[in-house]
């Protein structure tokens, strides 16, 4: 199973209208869609960012266009795709993740995401890997908090993600509270850090789920 994964940057001081365009666009695109596309507002993280997501089982198929339908008002859908062009800031990015362990029930899309993405040299995926599915597992033991490891080459460079799900903003306060304060979080980070030839640039940010 793979994640495709859209970033995109729209005009500062234009958030809200922009919410509202994507919004539109995005519940568009799910009516003539047979993926379930998610709409992501960043909530920690770079300013005016929003983000795009299905999951992908069958690559070929997703690529081709294959599951997208007509849109029984094609004149709607142009005008409600054109209001978001006019917000949109830049060129969106986008990447393609193989999920390679999962942890807890992601039998729905959470409300809440947080994610980690460490980039590291090709020599350094196994050992990173490895090292992120043990941090994973245990973090996991202790808060309950579902978790998934992805990895990828493709539009984002050798990267290792950990992709988090809660049901609020108040839940991912709690559970990360109460994880970050756990000896074994700075431990394992401490580990990680000190492995041989590692060297990680990593990134995180937080996501409230629009649809």
């Amino acid at each position: 199973m793979k994640l495709w994964n859209r970033i995109f940057r729209m005009q500062a001081g234009r958030t809200t209208e922009a919410s509202a365009a994507l919004v539109d666009v995005h519940r568009a695109v799910n009516s003539m869609s047979d993926y379930g596309y998610s709409l992501w507002e960043t909530v920690v993280g770079p300013t005016n960012q929003f983000g795009a997501s299905a999951l992908c089982s069958d690559v070929e198929e997703f690529f081709s266009g294959a599951p997208i339908y007509d849109y029984p008002d094609a004149e709607a859908l142009g005008a409600t795709a054109a209001a978001v062009k006019a917000l949109v800031a830049g060129p969106a990015v986008d990447s393609l993740w193989s999920i390679v362990h999962a942890l807890g029930d992601w039998s729905s899309v959470p409300n809440i995401l947080s994610d980690v993405i460490s980039e590291v040299r090709m020599d350094q995926m196994g050992p990173a890997l490895e090292a992120t599915v043990e941090f994973a597992e245990y973090m996991h033991g202790l808060t309950g908090t579902p978790v998934t490891v992805c990895t990828s080459f493709w539009g984002t460079g050798p990267s290792v993600r950990m992709y988090w799900g809660y049901e609020s903003m108040g839940d991912w306060d709690e559970r990360t509270t109460r994880g970050t304060a756990d000896p074994g979080f700075h431990q394992r980070n401490a580990a990680l850090a000190a492995l041989p030839g590692i060297g990680m640039a990593s990134r995180s940010g937080v996501f409230r789920r629009l649809g």
